[in-house]
């Protein structure tokens, strides 16, 4: 039996979702698309019956790998998963055991560090500082990797703090894991969503045994679909994950293949992928200028996804503060920091795509009444010792 521990960030998912809100700066992901976006108009005649393909269509998996720009992978090592969240419980569960060692990068996606535990692995800790961008140390990854070390956990762009891996930052990170022969878990379900420059890094491209999961759940707003995908060269490490699909869900749906196959379309997918980074950009422009002006806070602008993590400077915690501003009359959501560790009790995520979109001018003066209301007039002045 997998053995199970609560999960701070899930919980606070599903208590603001409860509460309720008005105004919500959770979005993390681009707006949601509709049907009439991808598609200009359905089929009535097609088969509802899945489409033989266990893998994944040969047309999708194609412009998977051309949308994504991967520059080795070859179609036969790619398989369409239930969105990322299911490529990275496949992944891990394809190659941890009992007694290996688990390195994670903190703070990030929680999923990684829980499921770890849950199967006996050993997790160890690989911080991210702000002072270093939020960006892993290879040196300090050096210092941890040991002969026990079965998988490395990367998410860049990174979930909470959006900041991504340029090609040679990657490079520095695969020529330690390799010199180990440890797996890479990269999951760059952010990718694609950088604010500016180039592409950000895929391992990929960079590690035999680099293992990359992906969706469009961010960058195109289709989280409905359910769609991802897990990458890899390594024929072991993909058969294993494979089985563990094939165990729990056997195939993706049929009509979200179809869409996403529609959506990825080279020159369709171009245009909304930049649409909706219009808005982001436009926002996270918002966001920085409230920093700028807002002695209570500091942050380390994110270099890619519609997601930020600010720093107050205040004698509060951040789960009092996130759940204080859902009462009346605020009614704004945002999510703790100390969802991803007790050392970032003074942080708060704050998301700034989907429905957030259009309601970050708002939801920031929610914030600066609430800061009135709670430290007095002094707070939107002058730094409030923490």
């Amino acid at each position: 039996m997998i053995g199970t521990e609560g999960e701070k960030l899930g919980d606070w998912f599903i208590y603001g979702s409860e509460r309720g809100y008005e105004y919500s700066l959770a979005g993390v992901g681009r707006e949601a698309l509709r049907l009439g976006d991808v598609v200009n108009g359905l089929d009535l005649e097609q088969s509802l019956d899945w489409g033989g393909h266990y893998f994944g269509p040969p047309q999708l998996k194609e412009r998977i790998i051309a949308t994504q720009a991967y520059q080795t992978v070859k179609p036969e090592e790619l398989f369409l998963t239930n969105g990322t969240y299911e490529a990275n419980y496949a992944a891990v569960l394809g190659t941890v055991s009992a007694g290996d060692e688990v390195i994670v990068e903190e703070p990030s996606w929680t999923q990684i560090r829980l499921l770890a535990r849950s199967l006996g692995a050993t997790v160890k800790i690989l911080p991210l500082r702000p002072e270093n961008g939020w960006k892993p140390d290879a040196d300090e990854l050096r210092g941890l990797l040991s002969p026990r070390t079965k998988l490395v956990y990367l998410n860049h762009p990174n979930n909470p703090t959006g900041s991504a891996l340029t090609d040679v930052e990657m490079g520095a990170i695969t020529e330690v894991v390799a010199r180990h022969g440890a797996y890479l878990l990269s999951d760059e379900i952010y990718r694609g969503l950088e604010w500016d420059g180039p592409l950000s890094a895929t391992a990929i491209d960079h590690y035999e045994r680099a293992i990359v999961t992906n969706s469009l759940t961010k960058t195109l707003g289709l989280c409905g679909l359910r769609l991802g995908w897990l990458a890899t060269h390594d024929r072991d490490a993909r058969q294993q994950a494979f089985a563990v699909h094939r165990y729990a869900v056997m195939v993706t749906n049929v009509l979200g293949e179809r869409l996403a196959c529609e959506a990825l379309d080279p020159l369709r997918f171009s245009t909304l992928l930049e649409s909706g980074k219009v808005a982001g950009r436009r926002n996270r422009q918002l966001i920085d200028e409230w920093v700028q002006r807002n002695p209570l806070f500091s942050w380390s602008a994110p270099d890619g996804g519609y997601i930020s993590f600010v720093q107050f400077h205040a004698p509060l915690n951040s789960w009092d503060i996130c759940r204080e501003l859902l009462d009346p009359p605020y009614r704004t959501y945002l999510v703790p920091g100390v969802c991803y560790h007790e050392r970032f009790d003074d942080h708060i995520r704050f998301g700034f795509g989907g429905k957030s979109a259009g309601q970050v001018p708002e939801a920031l003066a929610r914030i600066d009444q609430y800061c009135q209301d709670k430290l007095g007039a002094v707070a939107l002045e002058q730094r409030v010792p923490a």
